[in-house]
C-alpha cells in the first residue's frame, strides 16, 4: 500500500510544482521535487527489506516518473527557461526506446538493462529539473544545468546505442540457432476444420508452399481424433507439417507417433502463436519463398490437473483462461471479433482475483490478488495481442512464467490486465507483470481456477503442476 502512495505521490506531485511555480513559491517547489526524487529511494529500499518485490510494485510505476519529468520540462521549455530542442531530443529518444522495444518483443528478443538505462535517464531529467528550480529560487550560476543536460543527452545516446545492439546481437543469436537441414523428407498433415482452411488465399499459399518443397498434402480425419491412423500416413517421413492452428499443433504434441518426428507449422488457425515463433513473426507472403529449414529441440511442456495430464507448450490460469472460455462460444468467421466479444463478456462476467499459493522450486509465493498467470516455451502466446514472457531459452529444461499481480483494488483489476498486456506489447518489465522461472512450479488455490492450454478450455482446477516433460524436434527458420 505504501508504495502505491509512493506512485500516485509522482504522479501528483506534477500539479503541484506547476502551481507552486506559477504562484512563484519556489521553496515549496522545491520541496515537493524532492520529495518526489526521494520516493524513488524510499520505494528501492522498502523493495530490498521487503525482498519480495511482488508486494511492493505498482502499476503506476512505468509511467509515473516520465509523465513528472517531461511534464516539467515541457512548463518549462514554454517558459522559455528550459530549450524545446533538447525536450525534443528526450522525447525523440523514448520513441525510438519504445519502437526498439516493441520490435525486440515480436521477435522473441530481451533488451538486458533497458530498466537501468531507463532509471538513469529519468535521474538525470531530475537533475535538470532540480537545477531549473534552483536557478530560480536563488539566481545561482547554470554551471550545475550545462552538467545535468549533458548527462542526459549522453546518456540518452548510450541508451539507445545499446538497445539497438542488443536487439540486433539478439535476432543475429536466433537466427544462429538449430541444425540446418540439408535434406527435407516432408509430408503436410493439414487439418480442414481450421478457420484458415477457408481462406481461398490461405489454400493457395498451402499448395505453392507443398509445390516447392515437394512434399505431399494429406487431409486429417474430420472425426474427433483427427490423427487416427497417422502412423500409416507419415511412415517414411521424417518431418512433418502440421497445417492447421495452434490447437492443431499441440494436439500432434500430444500424439506418440508424431512425437518422434520433426514437427513444423503451417498457418491454418486464427490465432497462430507458433507461426510467430516458428517463423520470426514474418508475413504470410514469406511462405511463397523457398527458405532453408532448421531443425532445432524444444522443451515440451506437462501440466497435470485433477486427474488430467496434457503436453503442451503454452498456458494460463485465471482471467486469461475466462476469456477463452468464453471466446471459444463464438464461431464467425473474423476470430478476432469472437475473441472481442469472449473478453468483453469477460471483462463484466469472468472473475479476476484469485489467491494463489505458487511453489517454484524450493521457493513460494503468495499472491492475495493474482489476475492471471501464463506459462510457456515461447514468446508469443494467446490471440489477438501477445504479450512477452522475457527472453525465452526453448530448450533449457525450465519452464517460464509471467504473473499479473494488482497491488491496488480488486475494483482496478480489469484495468491493470490490458495495461499488463501494452507493458508486454513493448517489452518492459513492470509492475503488474512479475517474470517467473523454475523447473516445476505448482499452484493451489482454495476457490478453482480456470485452467486453457494451447488456445483450448480445459476447465477448473484446485491445484495444477507444471514442468517440463520431454524434447520435441521441431522445424524453424
Amino acid at each position: 500500500m505504501f508504495a502505491n502512495l509512493i506512485s500516485l505521490l509522482r504522479v501528483l506531485s506534477l500539479p503541484a510544482i506547476i502551481y507552486a511555480v506559477v504562484k512563484s513559491a519556489w521553496g515549496f517547489a522545491i520541496f515537493i521535487f524532492l520529495l518526489a526524487v526521494l520516493s524513488d529511494i524510499v520505494d528501492a529500499y522498502i523493495a530490498k527489506r521487503l525482498k519480495e518485490t511482488s508486494k511492493v510494485g505498482s502499476f503506476l510505476d512505468p509511467f509515473a516518473d516520465k509523465f513528472l519529468v517531461l511534464g516539467l520540462l515541457l512548463f518549462f521549455s514554454i517558459q522559455e527557461m528550459f530549450s524545446f530542442l533538447f525536450l525534443s531530443v528526450f522525447i525523440f529518444r523514448d520513441i525510438i526506446a519504445a519502437w526498439l522495444r516493441l520490435r525486440a518483443s515480436r521477435d522473441g528478443v530481451m533488451i538486458k538493462s533497458a530498466k537501468t538505462y531507463g532509471k538513469l535517464v529519468t535521474y538525470t531529467h531530475f537533475a535538470i529539473i532540480f537545477s531549473l528550480l534552483l536557478i530560480s529560487f536563488t539566481g545561482g550560476e547554470p554551471f550545475f544545468l550545462f552538467i545535468s543536460i549533458s548527462a542526459a543527452l549522453l546518456i540518452s545516446f548510450l541508451s539507445i546505442i545499446h538497445y539497438t545492439v542488443s536487439y540486433v546481437r539478439g535476432v543475429s543469436f536466433l537466427k544462429g540457432k538449430g541444425k540446418k537441414l540439408e535434406q527435407e523428407n516432408l509430408i503436410i498433415l493439414t487439418n480442414r476444420k481450421s478457420r484458415g482452411y477457408r481462406d481461398r488465399y490461405r489454400r493457395h499459399l498451402l499448395k505453392r508452399f507443398a509445390r516447392r518443397r515437394n512434399a505431399p498434402i494429406k487431409s486429417l480425419p474430420l472425426g474427433k481424433n483427427m490423427f487416427k491412423g497417422v502412423n500409416k500416413v507419415t511412415k517414411g517421413f521424417d518431418h512433418v507439417i502440421i497445417a492447421g492452428g495452434d490447437g492443431s499443433f499441440e494436439s500432434a504434441l500430444n500424439n506418440k507417433t508424431l512425437a518422434k518426428k520433426s514437427l513444423g507449422f503451417f498457418p491454418l488457425g486464427a490465432g497462430n502463436a507458433f507461426y510467430s515463433h516458428f517463423y520470426k513473426g514474418k508475413r504470410f507472403e514469406y511462405l511463397r519463398k523457398r527458405f532453408p529449414f532448421k531443425e532445432d529441440e524444444m522443451d515440451i511442456l506437462e501440466i497435470s490437473y485433477g486427474k488430467a495430464k496434457r503436453e503442451t507448450l503454452f498456458l494460463s490460469i485465471g482471467l486469461d483462461a475466462e476469456v477463452i472460455q468464453m471466446s471459444s462460444k463464438h464461431r464467425s468467421e473474423n476470430h478476432f471479433w469472437d475473441y472481442f466479444k469472449g473478453s468483453w463478456k469477460a471483462l463484466f462476467r469472468a472473475r479476476g482475483d484469485y489467491e494463489l499459493d505458487c511453489k517454484i522450486d524450493d521457493k513460494k509465493f503468495n499472491w492475495d490478488n493474482c489476475i492471471t498467470l501464463s506459462f510457456a516455451k515461447i514468446p508469443y502466446f494467446g490471440f489477438g495481442i501477445r504479450s512477452l514472457l522475457g527472453e525465452v531459452d526453448a530448450d533449457d529444461g525450465k519452464v517460464y512464467g509471467l504473473g499479473v499481480i494488482n497491488t491496488h483494488s480488486v475494483f482496478l483489476n480489469k484495468i491493470v490486465r490490458i495495461w499488463g498486456l501494452l507493458l508486454g506489447m513493448v517489452n518492459m518489465n513492470h509492475f503488474p507483470l512479475l517474470p517467473l522461472r523454475g523447473k516445476k512450479v505448482i499452484i493451489k488455490s482454495e476457490v478453482p481456477f480456470p485452467i486453457q492450454a494451447g488456445g483450448e478450455f480445459l476447465g477448473y482446477s484446485h491445484k495444477i503442476e507444471i514442468k517440463v516433460k520431454r524434447k520435441q524436434k521441431v522445424l524453424m527458420i
